[in-house]
């Protein structure tokens, strides 16, 4: 349940810098990203290297 959420708020966080960083905006808010998309990747990825299930 912790693995869980801890991977949401890293979630939370990322979208809240790619927010600041202007990659997401209300115009593209809800189309497919590439770039969101891989950097939500990137970080479950290196939370689930980190700290397997």
């Amino acid at each position: 349940m912790a693995h869980a959420a801890v991977t949401i708020v890293a979630l939370i966080v990322t979208n809240l810098a790619l927010k600041s960083a202007g990659v997401i905006n209300e115009e593209n808010k809800h189309q497919l990203n590439w770039k969101v998309f891989l950097a939500y990747f990137v970080v479950v990825f290196i939370i689930n290297l980190v700290w397997p299930i």
